[in-house]
């Protein structure tokens, strides 16, 4: 039997692979470009304001920026701080006593703390330019501690000498002009000098008699106490000194060995003389300023009496 020869796989003829005529691709016309989307706007009366407020403050913040170089070169920074403190204070004050009490009530606080400033330049003590606070006064900063209690006792009572002189200045011009205004502005010139001078820390005189002795602290908190108990002084400011006074006290007997060199002996009898003399002299000044105004206010009286 003879063998079968295997046959040949099939060959499966299917030609060339058929193409798909499409024809040319489409053509589609360009869109025409759509016109941006309009930004939203604030609708309503808010939003007019907001607008307005941010337009503003883009403004504020290109001319801050022009103008900071030229107030740091200048430093008028502490002379706008100075002034326009006053003027808030000359704004508040008046509306108690009138414009021109104020004007010249502000002035001779601005006197009193140019003392201040005089003598801290005289011992080479940086000081801020002087801050207003209404219905307290004004004040400077030391950006260095005093060296010695003479030093801090010296630059203390610049403050009520150049305020004595203040008053004297309103007290003479009075004389020759026989404006009570003056007059008026003369005592309460001798009133607060005189005020300041009370032996209590962070009042000038706190800061005089340190000085002298440490001591005369208590005696001046133990008067400002009594006098508040009893009525005879019963502003509620003096609550709040009492309340800052304490602290103070407190803390610089605690660090009594830390405090700045102390006065010699010599230094000590200097500025307790100037102590007594200066109160000495504000306590006289304003008596007889409020004489003055005692019989201004008793011809006034009796005028009025007579025209009835």
């Amino acid at each position: 039997m003879s063998a079968e020869t295997p046959e040949p796989p099939p060959i499966y003829e299917s030609g060339p692979p058929p193409v798909y005529e499409s024809g040319p691709p489409p053509v589609f016309a360009p869109s025409e470009p759509s016109a941006p989307r309009p930004k939203k706007q604030a609708k309503g009366v808010w939003g007019a304001i907001l607008t307005a407020l941010a337009a503003i403050g883009k403004y504020l913040a290109v001319i801050w920026k022009f103008l900071l170089p030229i107030l740091k070169f200048a430093k008028i920074g502490k002379i706008l701080l100075t002034s326009g403190s006053m003027l808030l204070s000359i704004w508040l004050y008046s509306t108690f006593f009138g414009w021109k009490f104020a004007v010249g009530f502000v002035i001779c606080i601005f006197v009193h703390e140019m003392g201040h400033v005089f003598m801290a330049w005289r011992n080479g003590l940086p000081v801020s330019a002087p801050i207003f606070i209404p219905f307290f006064g004004a004040l400077i900063l030391l950006k260095q501690s005093p060296r010695s209690t003479w030093v801090d006792a010296v630059v203390g009572i610049g403050g009520p000498l150049f305020g004595a002189l203040a008053g004297l200045a309103c007290w003479w011009i009075y004389s020759l002009t026989g404006n009570y205004l003056y007059l008026g502005l003369a005592f309460t010139a001798f009133l607060i000098n005189l005020f300041n001078m009370t032996p209590l820390y962070p009042l000038d005189g706190g800061r005089i008699v340190g000085a002298i002795s440490h001591w005369i602290w208590i005696a001046g908190l133990v008067v400002m106490i009594g006098m508040f108990v009893s009525g005879w002084a019963n502003n509620p400011l003096l609550i709040i000194l009492l309340i800052i006074s304490v602290p103070q006290i407190w803390a610089r007997f605690k660090r009594k060995g830390q405090m700045p060199t102390p006065a010699t002996a010599s230094q000590r009898v200097v500025m307790g003389a100037a102590y007594i003399g200066l109160a000495s002299f504000l306590f006289w000044a304003m008596s007889a300023t409020n004489v003055d105004i005692k019989q201004r206010i008793g011809s006034q009286h009796s005028t009025a009496v007579a025209l009835r």
